[in-house]
């Protein structure tokens, strides 16, 4: 699309549509048409345009029908002998109200023919780029306007990174291998905990349940939000567990404070 756009691309290279149909990309290219005698092939041109015409072939050589298939614009044409050469301009307006033309060179063999051809429009695919690329360029600046709003009312000074980690809990009295639910890093502010991921982390190693052990070493629920590649966890839990999966194939990570 760059290159398109900066206008080094003069012949795009025809494409397969989804009906079967062999497309050529607009204004890049100066297709050939193959017909044959009994057989009648279609030219596909851009849905919503308006008066078409077909203009440069001979009716005594040639017969040619302009069809509507609901709002798309065809060309049916037919030769009336094999051996035949010739050049076919299609004109019309677009459903913007810009002028359009489309040279086809067409020529007649005894047997070979091609049933349809169509067009793709190299124009239309890079303002359909630029509108995704832009929605994209909003959302990550969404996110990041989010992702800046976690943690606005923090003391930098409050914040405590003695936590260690490490694997634990993965079939009989062994240690998982939990390094693709490890966190990068933990630390709390004396209010929420934080559990801070690898970015890609839910395409990667997945994001892992968390739960918390109470003073008692009893198993306990605890409020928390995934969100922006942490979990935040309400409150200083003594210790917190990731887990991931089952039986012997479980990963679980084991999050303890320092002095607790």
């Amino acid at each position: 699309m760059q290159a398109y756009q900066a206008g080094r691309l003069r012949n795009l290279p025809p494409i397969v549509g989804t009906n079967g149909e062999i497309l050529y990309a607009y204004g890049q290219s100066y297709p050939t048409l193959v017909t044959a005698p009994l057989h009648t092939s279609i030219i596909v041109l851009k849905r919503g345009m308006q008066d078409p015409k077909g203009v440069g072939l001979s009716p005594a050589y040639w017969q040619t029908n302009t069809l509507m298939v609901g709002n798309q614009p065809e060309l049916a044409i037919t030769p009336r002998f094999a051996g035949l050469h010739g050049n076919l301009i299609i004109t019309g307006t677009s459903p913007s109200g810009k002028p359009m033309n489309y040279p086809i060179e067409v020529v007649s063999d005894k047997n070979r023919y091609t049933p349809m051809v169509g067009f793709y429009y190299p124009e239309d695919i890079l303002i359909r780029w630029q509108a995704s690329a832009k929605r994209q360029a909003n959302f990550q600046k969404k996110v990041q306007a989010e992702t800046v709003a976690v943690l606005p009312s923090i003391d930098p000074s409050d914040l405590d990174f003695r936590w260690k980690m490490r694997c634990a809990g993965g079939g009989w009295f062994s240690s998982s291998d939990c390094r693709s639910i490890l966190p990068e890093r933990v630390f709390d502010d004396g209010k929420q905990t934080f559990i801070q991921f690898r970015p890609g982390q839910g395409s990667h190693g997945g994001i892992p349940s968390i739960l918390a052990e109470n003073s008692a070493g009893q198993n306990a629920i605890v409020n928390s939000t995934f969100r922006d590649g942490y979990y935040i966890v309400d409150g200083i839990p003594p210790k917190i567990l990731l887990i991931a999966g089952k039986g012997d194939s479980g990963k679980v990570v084991k999050i303890v404070h320092e002095e607790r």
